[in-house]
């Protein structure tokens, strides 16, 4: 079986990319840095992890057949096994850092196109509702407020694809046109943005149901399970075997997103809904087909596997890593020793407010969230997800080499 430890090197891009495009703006001086606006486009990382996943699965789970591998139950007792670890740990860090904060559990981020933050305060009974809701994953069919932990909407939906891919994934793969099924995907996926700017539909409720309900967002891991179609015929081949095709490929992938970045930044609101849900998807695709075909040197392609398998982790815990790591600088940068803090928490709590931290630091935040994402996913997810397969599935699974791809 194909190995796709390119598609390792990519779902770690995006990872990271990801966890720029959720901390950097924090810090203010980030305006004055050069091509900011490159780290603009989150929509963009979420949009390709969600292709690049339709097409791993369908790898795996189908290969060269039209039969799911192992049956459904399995399917899902794998997939499952391997995503909720991942949430429930990352959510139970983000209510402990929670805890030290000074934003109370009631309350929640409001869905919004433009770059501020808005929070309203819930009564008990709804926080109840939304922190139930986020535990079990199906947060992001309320469309009103985000998720507990920001990143875990993406997880919410892949629940969701999980949940669709034995029934969908096989009809994908029968189509006798996928070229032309990726066409009506594509057209299928920019309808609701269009119509939304159209009848400028920019409130709350609009915003979290044109970017984020997994409905709205399924032709993007159906385009994934497509283009993994037209890969095991072979479609891709002389792309492959062409350096200037490979080439003019990335080039096209390039002028898309710097585009889509300049859109993001400085364009107006009526870009936002398309730019985020559409107009980068045949970029998107181009750059999977790339990856898919990319040769990494033997003596990198165990790194780039271990890398690849932390992606989902990236995804889940660099939010409240980031939070801790933030309130640690400004209580540091306050003049005051951790005793009189420990006394005085609230006047510590108070001064840090008016710090603006150092991005001295940032460079050490991305590499220690990237190692610690690495030991988090093999050292407790992992033994946690085999522990559950073991007791759900009649047969264990073997203990994977040191390097292996993560399912």
């Amino acid at each position: 079986m194909n190995k796709f430890v390119g598609l390792d090197v990519l779902r770690f891009a995006l990872a990271v990319y990801l966890m720029v495009f959720h901390s950097i703006h924090q810090y203010p001086q980030y305006v004055t840095l050069p091509l900011v606006e490159l780290a603009n486009l989150g929509g963009f990382a979420t949009s390709s992890f969600f292709i690049l996943s339709g097409f791993i699965l369908a790898h795996v789970y189908f290969g060269r057949t039209t039969e799911l591998r192992g049956g459904t139950r399995e399917f899902f007792v794998k997939r499952l096994s391997n995503l909720y670890p991942v949430h429930l740990i990352a959510l139970v860090l983000v209510l402990l850092v929670s805890v030290a904060g000074t934003r109370g559990f009631h309350q929640f981020a409001l869905m919004t196109l433009d770059d501020g933050e808005h929070f309203v305060t819930l009564g008990s009974t709804e926080t109840i509702v939304n922190f139930v809701l986020n535990l079990f994953l199906v947060q992001v069919w309320n469309p009103l407020y985000g998720s507990v932990n920001p990143p875990s909407w993406s997880l919410a939906t892949l629940f969701f694809f999980y949940l669709a891919f034995p029934f969908v994934a096989p009809r994908v793969l029968q189509a006798r046109n996928k070229v032309r099924l990726l066409f009506v995907l594509w057209v299928l996926y920019l309808i609701p943005p269009v119509v939304a700017t159209l009848m400028h539909w920019y409130g709350p409720v609009a915003v979290g149901i044109v970017m984020r309900n997994p409905v709205l967002r399924l032709p993007e891991f159906l385009v994934g399970i497509a283009v993994y179609g037209l890969f095991r015929e072979g479609q891709f081949d002389a792309i492959y075997e062409s350096r200037a095709k490979i080439g003019a490929a990335l080039l096209v992938f390039a002028g898309s997103f710097a585009l889509a970045a300049w859109l993001e930044s400085h364009g107006s609101l009526s870009t936002r809904y398309v730019v985020h849900n559409g107009a980068l998807m045949p970029a998107e695709v181009l750059l999977v087909i790339v990856f898919a075909g990319l040769a990494v040197p033997s003596r990198f392609a165990a790194l780039a596997t271990r890398l690849g398998n932390s992606a989902l982790s990236i995804f889940a815990i660099h939010v409240p890593i980031f939070l801790v790591l933030i309130k640690v600088l400004k209580l540091l940068s306050i003049g005051k020793s951790p005793l009189w803090c420990a006394a005085h928490f609230s006047e510590c709590v108070g001064a840090s407010k008016e710090v603006v931290p150092s991005m001295a630091t940032y460079p050490l935040y991305l590499i220690g969230t990237v190692i610690a994402a690495v030991y988090f996913q093999e050292r407790l997810v992992a033994p946690l997800r085999d522990w559950i397969r073991g007791r759900l599935l009649t047969t264990r699974p073997r203990a994977p080499a040191a390097g292996a791809r993560s399912l």
